[in-house]
């Protein structure tokens, strides 16, 4: 009888491990999905930051030649 009830009391605390893990594995989900969606943030916001800074350099350029007096 001991027996039968150790494995039944460990079969228990198996399916709890086994429960908690998937809920773990979804987390991990989650965060890597968030982590993937960051990630392609950070090179759109590079993009836009780069062609500002390239338009901006630009301006700063032709401005002179612009207000140049005489032209």
């Amino acid at each position: 009888m001991t027996l039968e009830r150790e494995v039944g009391a460990l079969q228990a605390r198996m399916e709890t491990v086994e429960a908690e893990l998937q809920g773990i594995r979804s987390d991990v989900r989650e965060i890597r999905d968030a982590l993937v969606g960051a990630r392609g943030s950070w090179k759109a916001l590079s993009l836009v930051v780069g062609l500002s800074v390239s338009l901006g350099a630009a301006a700063a350029k032709l401005f002179p030649f612009l207000l140049a007096p005489g032209n």
